[in-house]
């Protein structure tokens, strides 16, 4: 007998269960095999035939979705299975499914980049991080190398962005804070725990929306939250543009 835990006979109990309701209405529907030409009556033992190996897979992804990760272990996200995502300490089957669909319109080059996902936030992205495994190899969008290859360089910046620009007023002295309203994409990168993502996203913001009136107004910019800005509070400070 299969050594199966509560899970697993939940799902075999449930597929039998349907399988028998299916040969019921298949045997109380069926016509006369007389009454008509070519029906042949039907035979559960070959009706049933390949089911049980069709149980026995379903078992098996169950039992592979429910062990969890050993230490050290990593999932590759752009590339695993929806039922290895479900690995993730707190990932479900409606959550994998969102993460698949979401790479598939564009892949997932950082842990932050997780918060693409309705239902992931910079919490759940950051529990997930070690867990995580991002293969390099992968472009990103809209990179072309001059050959017409793909690649997985990071595009050049603009100019404006290259320079290390001094602080606005309303920054102390001394250069050792970050001023958000200037600083350019590699020195937000050189921030903890803000990549190339969420350095990109607050230039945008920034553009877009106008200058930061103060440190926490940082908090619109999808991917940073209160534990973000207290993890940056002595970096940072919001000079005038």
């Amino acid at each position: 007998m299969w050594d199966l835990n509560r899970a697993e006979r939940k799902a075999l109990g449930t597929a039998l269960v349907l399988i028998g309701v299916s040969l019921i209405f298949r045997t109380a529907l069926a016509p006369d095999p007389g009454e008509v030409d070519g029906i042949e009556t039907i035979d559960p033992a070959r009706d049933l035939q390949g089911v049980e190996g069709d149980v026995l897979s379903a078992l098996m992804r169950e039992q592979r979705a429910q062990t969890p990760l050993a230490e050290g272990e990593r999932i590759e996200v752009n590339r695993a299975s929806a039922d290895e995502l479900r690995r993730l300490p707190g990932v479900g089957p409606s959550l994998a499914r969102a993460i698949v669909e979401e790479r598939d319109r564009e892949p997932f080059h950082e842990a932050a980049d997780l918060e693409r996902v309705a239902g992931v936030g910079e919490v759940t992205a950051g529990r997930l991080a070690p867990w995580l495994q991002f293969d390099p190899a992968i472009p990103r969008p809209g990179l072309v190398a001059p050959s017409g290859r793909s690649d997985s360089r990071p595009p050049a910046l603009p100019a404006a962005d290259r320079l290390v620009r001094p602080a606005g007023p309303g920054c102390p002295p001394g250069g050792k804070r970050i001023d958000v309203n200037r600083a350019g994409r590699k020195e937000l990168e050189s921030l903890p725990g803000i990549g190339s993502v969420i350095a990109g996203r607050i230039i945008e913001d920034r553009t877009a929306n106008g200058p930061f009136p103060n440190p926490e107004a940082l908090r619109r910019v999808r991917g940073i939250g209160e534990r973000s800005l207290d993890r940056l509070a002595d970096r940072l400070c919001v000079g005038t543009p």
